[in-house]
């Protein structure tokens, strides 16, 4: 609020006549000066001091302390002002804020002097500033100056300014709304119209409870779930919280929500979701209660599935009924506590909430020291053009800043340099016709060097069609659900459902097996066109009827000889390398690369580090071909072992590879030493499997068992889920790429994928293709750490559980992701029953084992004797 110089001299005498010392009264007196403001922070804590604490909270309640949460978030704003100098100075404020907090009145005041001219609301410069934290960005109209010039063909390759508009990412979420008005009203916002429809676009949508999902989209943009909160100073009872999902912890935030707690004293109401809620005295009516919530609302605790940020309606009745002042109020606790909790359908679960009880107390700080978890990007080290991305490598762990295209005008979401994004055109949804399906109309572009989208190309459209099983049932586009024992989606009219041989209720068969199509459980395994490993002919044909398949493991044939002659071009030497391929278009799946060994730059050409069989890690693989001609590849990736020829191991997706490293190279993890031989089962009450293998032991008392399907032993996993995706999404995307980089669709690219959404450093991502159809994900302790602890374990499965509501949420970090935006539906498994019997001992394993070897010896004796 800014107060002219009456206003300001009245307060000042009010609250300033209160000190008890001197110091305390000179800070206070220069508080309230406009020309002290311009010259930074006023430090009035630490000069007035415990004995003054009135004073502080008397120039808090009359003066703009509050400092601009999320500075950065107003920078588009920026761009409002006709003038350079005041464009230059605002962005300079902004930024410099972003690490020391300062209120808004010194700000503002420093804007004024930079010839910005006098707060106005209705001029949009100073509007922006005043609606902003409404989350609704940059209007489109008036005076926004293209101040970055997109010079070149990039400009013109599909027109990026036309596509992205004022955020092309949040534009991403008008699929999600519920009614065709709002997703008229969220078109229009985020492409041009931002000045003239936010006002309708947040009553009449974003504060709707039948918005939810609308609403939790585009706050996922500026603001996406993360683990972990500490360091607040009001909010001191949302610290200690290292596995705990928050949208908005920050130092800035925590201060707003003091502001907030402070100016519900003072004026006895609070404004919730557009409702003001008249309350009495805060002092003595649940102070604590009060204080979590103005909190919860200002961090954003998100829950653990879903990530939603409801308040539970318990904890909202609780609280009104004790403290609400019925004199001035006329809704009812129902009615107001459903806005904040909105309820599910009548075929739907309970949607999941935030409970105020748990921070009504201080959770206490680990007693034996650090955490053990490290996320540095989540303290976002990189500017405002640059993307963080982890980085692991063996045992170095750290992060690296990579260049990076914003998705608009004023969008805050920002892909890294290479990246391909999938956006939808500014005209979608306005010719839909109400009742009719919606219509997905979408380019894909790549985020070149100079921070640009470039080479946009259109993508194949789709319609947002029901699916329908034979009998009339109907299932609703994005849904999922069961039919038996499997697992299956709805996308644009497209059912995909797992393989798996489900076992009739009541009915005892001696033999099912639980694999697809009941095959038998015998490891005799095929290759399939699509570059994956499956057991057994009779697997291969139940996914492929086609019979596209060749006897032994992919990896056991060498691909540049399988391959037609002159498969590369003359001048290039064949590698193999192998992939697993996910769209249909990729028929057969390449599994090698043609690399030229004489190419004058080899980083421009063939990108990403090797190591070779001798146990060197190479740049590249045209690196590896210069200094040694005839060498050959281990696996794609640095060397991370100095070791040739370490052991081979079984991966738990049944490929035998040639070293443990081999394997995670391809995010795979050992599923036991020594090469595969056999397979197991996908029904964990079937009892033992793979009689044969024995099984390392647990590395902690903690884990979570998790037998992958398919696979003989369990994982010490914190989370792991399974995803199935969509095969003609897949088809539309290969289709986009013109071939361009057909490894982002497949199962390595999908995963890679993935693995940048994992923000703690101690967590790795395994994953596979399964022989149910269908992606497996786990989260497992980092490779580097020997005994993790119950906080390490409990954060991959955090994580597990935040990139599964991901997936089933469809946020822009998903839609924008060409890769990612194939996947359709996420289900979190399990952990196995019975998963430690698992862990045999060698004794119990090899018993069965030496009984049938001895019979077979006195057999044979009795045989040759007689």
């Amino acid at each position: 609020m800014l107060y002219d110089c009456l206003e300001r001299q009245e307060a000042a005498d009010r609250c300033c006549g209160q000190a008890r010392t001197s110091e305390c009264l000179q800070t206070c007196r220069a508080a309230f000066e406009p020309s002290n403001a311009s010259q930074g922070h006023v430090d009035i804590g630490s000069s007035c001091g415990d004995r003054n604490l009135d004073v502080v909270q008397c120039i808090h309640n009359h003066t703009d302390m509050a400092p601009l949460a999320n500075a950065e978030q107003y920078l588009p704003c920026c761009a409002y002002s006709n003038k350079e100098h005041c464009r230059h100075t605002c962005r300079n404020l902004l930024h410099q804020n972003g690490t020391q907090v300062e209120r808004s009145e010194v700000i503002f005041t420093r804007l004024e002097a930079a010839g910005c001219g006098t707060p106005l609301p209705h001029l949009p410069f100073w509007q922006c500033f005043l609606t902003v934290t409404r989350k609704l960005y940059v209007p489109a109209g008036g005076g926004l100056s293209s101040h970055r010039r997109v010079g070149g063909k990039a400009a013109e390759a599909v027109g990026e300014a036309n596509h992205l508009g004022i955020d092309a990412a949040k534009r991403q979420c008008c699929e999600q709304a519920s009614s065709h008005r709002c997703r008229h009203l969220c078109t229009q916002i985020f492409t041009s119209d931002w000045w003239e429809t936010r006002a309708s676009f947040d009553s009449e949508c974003l504060e709707q409870p039948n918005e939810r999902e609308l609403r939790r989209c585009v706050e996922s943009v500026d603001a996406p779930c993360e683990l972990g909160c500490d360091g607040l100073s009001f909010c001191s009872n949302f610290n200690n919280r290292p596995t705990d999902l928050f949208r908005s912890c920050t130092a800035a935030h925590d201060a707003a929500a003091r502001e907030d707690f402070l100016m519900l004293q003072k004026r006895g109401f609070v404004r919730v979701l557009g409702q003001e809620l008249f309350i009495k005295n805060t002092t003595s009516c649940a102070p604590d209660k009060w204080q979590a919530l103005v909190c919860a609302l200002q961090l954003q605790p998100c829950t653990r599935m879903g990530l939603f940020n409801g308040i539970c309606s318990e904890d909202c009745h609780e609280l009104l009924e004790e403290c609400l002042d019925w004199t001035r109020q006329q809704k009812r606790p129902q009615a107001i506590c459903s806005r904040l909790q909105p309820s599910a359908e009548e075929d739907e679960e309970p949607l999941p909430c935030i409970t105020l009880r748990s921070y009504l107390r201080k959770e206490p700080r680990n007693a034996v020291g650090p955490y053990g978890l490290t996320s540095p990007c989540s303290k976002k080290p990189c500017n405002a053009s640059e993307v963080c991305v982890l980085q692991r490598r063996g045992d170095i762990q750290g992060y690296a800043c990579i260049p990076g295209c914003s998705l608009g005008q004023a969008s805050s979401l920002i892909v890294p340099f290479g990246a391909y994004v999938r956006l939808g055109k500014s005209n979608i949804h306005t010719k839909s016709d109400v009742g009719q399906p919606l219509s997905a109309e979408h380019i894909v572009c790549s985020c070149g060097l100079q921070g640009h989208l470039e080479q946009c190309q259109p993508l194949p459209s789709y319609t947002h069609a029901h699916c329908t099983l034979p009998g009339g049932r109907s299932f609703r586009h994005g849904s999922s659900f069961y039919l038996e024992c499997n697992l299956c989606s709805c996308f644009a009219g497209e059912i995909t459902c797992t393989k798996k041989q489900c076992r009739l209720p009541g009915f005892t068969d001696s033999s099912y097996t639980s694999l697809p199509c009941n095959c038998a459980a015998h490891y005799v395994p095929v290759c399939g066109s699509n570059g994956n490993t499956y057991p057994s002919a009779c697997v291969a044909k139940c996914h492929m009827p086609e019979g596209n398949y060749v006897y032994g493991a992919c990896n056991a044939r060498n691909a540049c000889q399988a391959a037609a002659p002159n498969s590369c071009p003359q001048g290039t030497q064949c590698l193999d390398k192998r992939k697993v391929c996910l769209a249909s278009m990729q028929r057969p799946c390449q599994q090698y690369v043609c690399v030229n060994a004489s190419a004058t730059n080899c980083s421009s050409y063939h990108q990403g580090e090797v190591c070779d069989t001798e146990g060197r890690t190479h740049a590249n693989a045209c690196d590896l071909l210069r200094e040694y001609p005839s060498g050959q590849v281990a696996y794609w990736s640095a060397c991370q072992s100095n070791r040739a020829s370490p052991s081979p191991v079984c991966g738990i997706n049944g490929v035998t590879y040639r070293s443990i490293f081999a394997a995670r190279a391809e995010y795979v993890l050992a599923d036991y030493v020594g090469r595969c031989r056999e397979v197991g089962l996908l029904a964990s009450e079937m009892g033992r499997r793979c009689r044969t293998v024995q099984c390392p032991a647990p590395v902690s008392r903690n884990c979570r068992l998790i037998v992958p399907p398919g696979a003989c032993c369990p994982l010490c996993a914190g989370g792991a889920f399974r995803i199935i995706y969509s095969r003609k999404q897949f088809d539309r995307a290969m289709y986009g790429l013109r071939a361009q980089n057909s490894t982002l669709l497949t199962l390595h690219g999908v995963l890679q994928q993935l693995d940048g959404l994992v923000q703690v450093n101690e967590c790795q991502l395994t994953g596979f293709l399964t022989m149910e159809v269908g992606i497996f994900v786990a989260l497992v302790p980092s490779s580097s750490i020997k005994r993790p602890t119950r906080l390490q374990l409990e954060a991959c499965a955090r994580e597990a559980e935040k990139i599964s509501s991901l997936i089933n949420a469809q946020p822009p970090r998903i839609t924008t992701n060409l890769a990612l935006s194939c996947l359709t539906v996420s289900h979190l498994l399990e952990p196995t029953p019975n998963g430690a019997k698992l862990h045999g001992s060698r004794a119990i394993l090899l018993v069965p084992l030496t009984l049938f070897l001895v019979c077979n010896i006195v057999v044979s004796s009795y045989i040759i004797k007689y």
